[in-house]
């Protein structure tokens, strides 16, 4: 696990969390035009995210698993939470958060997903966000930069890049850099 903190943003990488599982069956899925691999590993990993504005600290959690794939299509899924009473649970942050994926910041999150995926600069293969955890100050906004900073953890796991210059560059500036180091994805 890599944390990195400053006084307005933290953000926490980790392998997994599986308390934070989303075991609602609802889902949203589509493809989407991908860059082909040649190869690769299974990746998983979690993010937590934390922003402090105006005396009030937002939070958002996602994780999920992506498995590099031949042709040029990335299937994504990302799963919901439905009507199960969470227990809260320690996230990779301080304090705790409660399980799952509700209305509302479900739609941020397949947003945070949307910009990248339309792009076709992502390798080919299966995503799917399977992992969140939100508190009362979640924000639909910071859950969908979450989403899109995900994109970019999990492939660099897949390939053996770092991503850390990326979550970074979110602590230090409060955005997702518009130019992101490429995952070099070539045998």
């Amino acid at each position: 696990m890599f944390v990195l903190r400053t006084s307005g943003r933290s953000a926490a990488v980790d392998d997994d969390c599986r308390e934070f599982s989303l075991l609602g069956k609802r889902h949203v899925s589509g493809l989407a035009l991908a860059r082909p691999v040649t190869t690769g590993v299974r990746s998983r990993a979690v993010l937590e995210l934390q922003q402090d504005r105006g005396g009030a600290r937002f939070r958002a959690l996602v994780g999920g698993e992506f498995v590099p794939g031949e042709g040029d299509r990335l299937a994504w899924r990302v799963r919901h939470w439905e009507t199960v009473r969470p227990t809260p649970q320690q996230g990779l942050l301080c304090g705790a958060l409660l399980p799952g994926l509700p209305e509302g910041l479900d739609h941020a999150a397949e947003a945070g997903l949307h910009a990248d995926l339309d792009s076709g600069a992502l390798p080919a293969g299966r995503l799917v966000i399977d992992r969140a955890g939100y508190d009362q100050e979640s924000s639909p906004v910071l859950f969908a930069t979450a989403a899109g900073l995900l994109l970019h953890v999990l492939p660099a796991g897949a390939f053996g890049s770092p991503a850390e210059p990326v979550i970074r560059s979110w602590v230090a500036t409060g955005r997702i850099p518009a130019e992101l180091p490429r995952v070099d994805v070539r045998a």
